[in-house]
């Protein structure tokens, strides 16, 4: 990276905003959320994120937002793979965010954190903002056993802690994560939870469940990423004939997912989704599936995406045991907790649908009250602006 003045004149406000994004930021609807709702309230936000195909363009201009693209190229899902290019993507995007001189530079995820700390380190007067997505040394990028595996967890907790030593706001998306951060916890008055909730504007009404049933179908709509859970699922469905899935969305297990539905007439496969393309197919389903593999602790905390925009259509949701959002789902009765390793298990939450339509229905509609009241992207875009506002 090119030398770089440092400079400790207090920054007048907080107008320009610069996030970091350690992926192209062609369809990444939480990062695109938050910038609209800073760009809405009247700051200048600019993306710069690692276009590791470079396919896309290297600026573009976006519902108020700028997005500048840089490599250098790299690897899809390569995992610890791609290491080796970090710093060269750390090098690039700090060079470009210190040329649009910042007044906040918002770190999306764990591996942009290097990038946010070399800002603040130059520019003292910059306000560092961290936003946890997932747990990065509990999540499939991670090596779970072994040296390798040691090694890159210690190396993630001290990105993370070195990052939140330095923070003047840390966000994070699932309440299960606040705590497992390193130096975070809910006292700290850092800490601010913006949850990747639905959009009540998206989903106006909710879906309309009959109260008697002769058929149903089971919808799972987003990234497809463990083929075993979705096989359970199908196996599920072999053995009840009142019952059809749909598989929705793109994933690195989503030709697997393909393969495996093949002969099977009541299983229907589709892939990559547009944002605005979700919400009308939950108007055919009548219960959401959002199982997930519970043997990384990065899914064992989190709030899925498919449950909360399953709540916000009105119906009940299927998720897997030993996790944070099972206890949630038990405590606000709206849905099933299922051993997502046993198809009986979930043939029997898919059976309770089917034998009483009328309980699923008054789930659905305890969960789409939850989203009314609380949680919905309205909410969580407020507490974002709080947030900044603090920081001026």
């Amino acid at each position: 990276m090119s030398e770089v003045t440092r400079t400790d004149a207090a920054a007048p406000d907080v107008r320009r905003v610069v996030m970091v994004l350690s992926n192209d930021a062609a369809s990444d609807p939480r990062v695109e959320k938050e910038a609209r709702v800073l760009a809405s309230a009247g700051r200048e936000v600019t993306i710069v994120a690692w276009d590791r195909s470079q396919s896309h363009p290297a600026h573009e201009r976006r519902d108020g937002f700028d997005v500048v693209r840089l490599g250098p190229p790299a690897s899809h899902g390569a995992g610890l793979r791609n290491v080796r290019l970090y710093p060269r993507f750390w090098d690039a995007a700090a060079e470009a965010v210190l040329a649009l001189d910042p007044h906040v530079v918002h770190c999306h995820d764990t591996d942009t954190i290097p990038v946010g700390v070399r800002v603040k380190r130059l520019r003292s007067q910059v306000r560092l903002v961290l936003d946890f997505h997932e747990l990065y040394a509990e999540s499939k990028m991670i090596p779970r056993s072994g040296i390798k595996g040691a090694a890159a967890r210690a190396a993630v907790r001290l990105i993370e802690r070195r990052g939140v030593r330095r923070a003047d706001a840390i966000v994070f998306a699932n309440p299960g994560q606040v705590g497992r951060v390193a130096g975070t916890g809910s006292s700290d008055p850092r800490v601010v939870l913006v949850e990747n909730a639905p959009d009540l504007a998206r989903f106006p009404q909710p879906s309309r469940m009959s109260e008697a049933k002769d058929a149903i179908q089971v919808c799972f709509i987003g990234k497809k990423r463990d083929a075993l859970r979705l096989e359970v699922l199908m196996k599920a469905i072999d053995g009840l004939p009142q019952a059809s899935a749909l598989l929705a969305g793109d994933g690195t297990a989503e030709e697997e997912v393909r393969r495996l539905a093949e002969g099977r007439d009541r299983i229907t496969t589709r892939g990559r989704l547009m944002y605005d393309e979700i919400p009308p197919l939950y108007e055919d389903c009548d219960v959401v599936y959002a199982a997930y593999d519970t043997s990384f602790g990065n899914y064992r905390t989190h709030f899925p995406v498919k449950a909360m925009e399953g709540m916000a259509a009105g119906l009940p949701v299927i998720v897997s045991e030993g996790t944070w959002v099972a206890q949630y789902v038990r405590e606000k009765g709206i849905g099933f907790v299922i051993d997502d390793l046993d198809p009986s298990s979930v043939a029997g939450a898919l059976r309770q649908v089917l034998d009483d339509p009328a309980e699923a229905k008054r789930m659905g509609a305890r969960g789409r009250a939850i989203v009314e009241d609380s949680l919905n992207w309205g909410a969580a875009a407020e507490r974002l602006r709080v947030a900044y506002g603090r920081l001026a």
